[in-house]
C-alpha cells in the first residue's frame, strides 16, 4: 500500500516494491546500502562426510545426500548437465537409480553429447572424492559407507567413462 501511494503520489524513488517492479511501473528504485550486505562466501570443497552429510527425502533419506553430492560436482562447471540417468529409471534392478528401489538415489552427470571424458568430469568426480573423504582419488569404483549409508561414486570404470555416477543406498 505504501508503495501504490508514494507511486500515486508521483514520488520518483520507492524502496516499498521489487526494483523490476518499481521499472515496470515507470518509478526508480531506491539504491540498497551495500555497506551492510556480507561477502559471498567461498566455495570449499568438503573433504569428508561429517562436514555436510544429513539424511534426508524420498528413499529412506538418500535423495538429498545424493542431491548434495551431484550439486557439488555441478558447482560453476558450467559445461557439465544431470543427464538421463539421475533419480528413477529403468534397467538393471540392482541399479541405486532404479525406479523399483526404495532404499536408494542416483545422478549421472555428464557434458552432453560427449562421449569421453572431459576437464568437467574430471572435476565433479574430484570434488565429489573428496566430499566422500578421499581427496585424491581419480577413478575406478570408489565405495565408502557412513552412518549406515553406502555411498558409490563411478568415473573412468566400466560404461563410465562419459558421465560420472553417485549413488546412495540406505544399508543399515
Amino acid at each position: 500500500m505504501a508503495a501504490a501511494a508514494c507511486f500515486m503520489a508521483g514520488a520518483s524513488t520507492v524502496t516499498a516494491v521489487p526494483a523490476a517492479m518499481a521499472e515496470w511501473i515507470g518509478v526508480r528504485p531506491a539504491r540498497a546500502d551495500i555497506s551492510s550486505v556480507p561477502a559471498p562466501l567461498p566455495f570449499v570443497v568438503p573433504t569428508s562426510p561429517e562436514q555436510w552429510f544429513t539424511a534426508a527425502g524420498r528413499n529412506q533419506g538418500t535423495e538429498e545426500p545424493a542431491t548434495f553430492l551431484a550439486a557439488l560436482g555441478l558447482h560453476d562447471n558450467h559445461a557439465l548437465a544431470i543427464t538421463g540417468g539421475w533419480g528413477r529409471t529403468f534397467g538393471a534392478p540392482t541399479s541405486d537409480h532404479h525406479v523399483s528401489r526404495t532404499d536408494s538415489w542416483a545422478y549421472d552427470l555428464a557434458v552432453p553429447g560427449v562421449l569421453v571424458p572431459t576437464a568437467a568430469t574430471e572435476t565433479a568426480a574430484a570434488r565429489i572424492a573428496s566430499a566422500l573423504g578421499h581427496p585424491g582419488w581419480t577413478s575406478g569404483n570408489l565405495i565408502t559407507h557412513f552412518e549406515g549409508y553406502r555411498f558409490q561414486l563411478l568415473w573412468r570404470v566400466g560404461g563410465h567413462f562419459d558421465h560420472v555416477h553417485i549413488g546412495v543406498r540406505k544399508v543399515g
